[in-house]
C-alpha cells in the first residue's frame, strides 16, 4: 500500500464542467482576466469561444495564447490529452515556446462526460506521473437544470461526479424554483460544497488548488475531501452502544427521481477486514459496473492506526494509499458511494460484512497490505 505525499510535485488540474449555457466561458475569462500571482494554464476547446480581451495577448499562437499577466490559454481541438502532454514539454523546456504555469484548469464542452478524463488519472501512466486531478468542479445553471436532468444524461453525471458544484443564474429564478433546483443538485450529490457566483465572478481559491479529489496528507485536507453530511436525519441526540450506531451507520440515499440516481454514505467506528472490504468494492464494480459513478472514502483497517484512502471512478479504483493520521485521533470509517439504481439495503449489509469480528481483532494485531 502506498503513502500518500504531502509534497506532490506534479502539476493540479481542475476539470470545470458544466452543461451549456451555464456560464463557464464567462467563469474561465473572468480566472483569466484577474489572476494576479497565479500562473494558470487554461484549457479550451477553441479560442473563439473564450473572447479573450486582445489587450491581455502578449504572445499568440495557432494552439496557444500567453497573457501578460503569465497566464496561458490553450486550444485541445480534438486531443486533450496532447494538449496536457505539449503543455508539459513546454514548461519543461523540451518545446517551444516555453512557458511557465502552476496549474491547470481545463474548460470541457457542455456535452462532455467527465468520466473518461477522470479514469484516465488512473489508467494513463505518464498522464498520472506529470499530473494530478485536484477537483472536478461543476457550474449548474439554476434556471434551466431541471429540464436538462430530464433530457441529458450528461448533466446528470456532472452533477454526480462533481468534488465542488458553482451555481449561476440566481438572480433569474424566484425563491421556490431555486429551492427546486438545490433539491435536485443535492438529490444527486448531497456531500458536494456548493456556493452561488455571480456572472462569473468566483474567487480563484474557488476553482484552484481546492484538493478534493485527491487528497493529500493535510489533516485538514483529507477531512474536507470525505466530509459528510450527518447521516442522521433528526437532530435529537441519540446514544452509540458498544461503538456503534444503527441509525447513523448509514444514510437514507439521496435520489434523484427523474433518472434513479441516489447517493448513500456509511459510518463505523469499528475496524474492517482488508480481504473484505477489496471483496466489497469488487462487488461494487461488477454489480453496478457504469452505473457506478463514483466511491470515496476514508476506511478504518483492522490492525492500522492510520487512514487508508479509497477513490474510485465507475470501475477504475485509485492505489489504496495511507493517509497520515485520523482527525483528532478518532477513527472512524466514512465511505461514499454514487450510482443508479443503487439498492441501499443489499449494500447495506455488504458494507456491515466488512465489520472484523471481536476474536479475528483478539488474534491478528495486524493486517497485511
Amino acid at each position: 500500500m502506498k503513502t500518500s505525499s504531502a509534497n506532490d510535485q506534479r502539476i493540479p488540474i481542475t476539470l470545470l464542467t458544466g452543461f451549456l449555457g451555464a456560464g463557464k466561458t464567462t467563469l474561465v475569462n473572468n480566472v483569466l482576466s484577474n489572476a494576479t500571482d497565479e500562473k494558470i494554464a487554461v484549457i479550451v476547446n477553441e479560442f473563439g469561444e473564450i473572447g479573450i480581451d486582445g489587450d491581455l495577448i502578449s504572445r499568440a499562437s495557432d494552439d496557444m495564447l500567453e497573457l501578460a499577466n503569465g497566464c496561458i490559454c490553450c486550444s485541445s481541438k480534438d486531443d486533450l490529452m496532447e494538449a496536457l502532454y505539449k503543455l508539459y514539454m513546454r514548461r519543461a523546456g523540451l518545446a517551444e515556446p516555453k512557458v511557465d504555469f502552476d496549474r491547470v484548469l481545463i474548460e470541457t464542452t457542455g456535452l462532455a462526460n467527465p468520466l473518461p478524463l477522470a479514469q484516465a488519472f488512473y489508467t494513463d501512466m505518464s498522464l498520472s506521473l506529470t499530473y494530478r486531478l485536484d477537483a472536478i468542479v461543476t457550474l449548474v445553471d439554476l434556471k434551466h437544470v431541471s429540464v436538462q436532468l430530464e433530457n441529458a444524461a450528461e448533466a446528470e453525471r456532472q452533477i454526480a461526479l462533481a468534488d465542488k458544484i458553482l451555481m449561476s443564474k440566481r438572480d433569474l429564478v424566484s425563491d421556490a424554483e431555486y429551492e427546486n433546483a438545490l433539491s435536485l443538485v443535492h438529490a444527486l450529490n448531497p456531500f458536494a460544497p456548493r456556493s452561488l457566483i455571480n456572472f462569473g465572478a468566483a474567487k480563484v481559491d474557488e476553482l484552484l488548488d481546492i484538493g478534493l479529489f485527491d487528497p493529500n496528507t493535510g489533516e485538514s485536507s483529507v477531512e474536507k475531501w470525505i466530509a459528510i453530511e450527518p447521516s442522521c436525519s433528526s437532530p435529537e441526540r441519540h446514544n452509540h452502544h458498544d461503538g456503534h450506531c444503527e441509525i447513523c451507520s448509514t444514510s437514507e440515499p439521496h435520489t434523484h427521481h427523474h433518472t434513479g440516481v441516489s447517493s448513500v454514505s456509511f459510518r463505523e467506528e469499528r475496524p474492517l477486514e482488508y480481504e473484505k472490504v477489496l471483496a466489497f468494492l469488487a462487488g461494487l464494480t461488477q454489480g453496478y459496473g457504469s452505473n457506478l459513478y463514483r466511491v470515496k472514502g476514508l476506511i478504518n483497517f483492522q490492525g492500522s492506526d492510520r487512514p487508508v484512502i479509497v477513490q474510485g471512478v465507475q470501475n477504475i479504483f485509485s492505489p489504496l494509499t495511507y493517509a497520515d493520521a485520523w482527525r483528532r485521533g478518532v477513527a472512524e470509517t466514512r465511505l461514499v458511494v454514487i450510482g443508479k439504481g443503487i439498492q441501499r439495503e443489499a449494500l447495506s449489509e455488504a458494507f456491515h460484512s466488512c465489520v472484523a469480528k471481536a476474536e479475528d481483532m483478539l488474534e491478528n494485531g495486524f493486517v497485511m497490505v
